[in-house]
């Protein structure tokens, strides 16, 4: 979408908003419409991926949670309810509210409801004495299961699941409708004061390498979950259109407004013949003759 009336989508979304792009970006008005596209673009996508992520977790600590609670012989059970006393407040609080809702849910109904939040908090609530057997259930490909009792370190079990925090920060910006490319810095909270591993993005460049840090993320962590469905995702379309996103040509595209095609349609033999000056241009093109029509996006 590119709007039809520049200064009424600026009043519509607010001015403070679009100059929080014009500020960071050093964007004009147009420019500013374009990188909020881009930025709708990328929390569209990256929130595919993520909802995977959240479902793979969901699901892995169900399991081994049913399983360890009821001695194998279930993978579908109210674990939650055995681990009460070691559970906040405030995650027996969701199990109630959706419980309140629907009094006879059953376990499955129970996790699917509860929000990314709550998970995080489960896997830090886990019984030291079983920690590292638990871990070694939910993340099952993950590098520390070479020796199990290495779960059992606290630097090394808070150090392997931090990016979920991180994660769950994520999810609740594109929950929120926030600019996803102003990154906040990271600290290690384990030291005092804490110390910034990561500063504060100021700029597109730290933008796009932050951007690449949280993919990886995403990707170690999804393979800990499901090695195959993170080789899947990794070859799918949502995972390639965002990978031209979080580029600089991907962002230039944005910009520049070239992300929608031009009305005018090409023949093959004219597509064929401007393929180079297309390609440079960066900008899709529609293609038609008498029987078929498509669109080209360069990558």
């Amino acid at each position: 979408m590119i709007p039809s009336v520049p200064h009424g989508f600026e009043q519509t979304i607010s001015k403070p908003r679009l100059d929080s792009y014009r500020g960071y970006f050093r964007a004009s008005l147009s420019e500013a419409i374009g990188l909020y596209m881009w930025n709708a673009e990328v929390a569209s996508k990256l929130g595919v991926l993520v909802s995977f992520f959240e479902i793979a977790l969901r699901n892995n600590i169900h399991k081994t949670m049913s399983s360890f609670y009821s001695r194998g012989s279930q993978t579908s059970s109210h674990w939650y309810d055995t681990i009460r006393e070691q559970l906040k407040p405030t995650t027996r609080d969701k199990i109630a509210a959706v419980r309140a809702k629907s009094r006879h849910a059953s376990p499955d109904e129970i996790v699917s409801r509860v929000t990314f939040g709550f998970w995080p908090a489960i896997l830090s609530s886990l019984d030291r004495r079983y920690q590292a057997q638990l871990l070694s259930g939910i993340f099952p490909n993950h590098p520390l299961n070479a020796a199990p009792q290495n779960w059992s370190v606290q630097t090394n079990r808070a150090s392997a699941l931090a990016y979920i925090y991180e994660l769950n920060e994520l999810r609740n910006r594109l929950a929120h409708h926030e600019p996803l490319w102003k990154f906040s810095a990271i600290k290690d909270t384990s030291t005092r004061p804490a110390m910034i591993v990561v500063r504060a993005s100021q700029s597109q460049t730290d933008t796009l390498v932050r951007f690449q840090r949280l993919m990886g993320l995403l990707d170690d962590g999804m393979a800990a979950l499901n090695a195959r469905l993170q080789t899947d995702l990794a070859e799918s379309s949502w995972r390639q259109e965002l990978n031209f996103l979080l580029s600089e040509r991907g962002i230039e595209r944005y910009r520049k407004l070239g992300h929608v095609p031009s009305a005018n349609a090409l023949t093959p033999r004219e597509f064929k013949r401007q393929f180079g000056v297309l390609s440079r241009r960066n900008q899709p093109v529609r293609i038609r003759n008498a029987k078929h029509a498509g669109v080209f996006r360069p990558d």
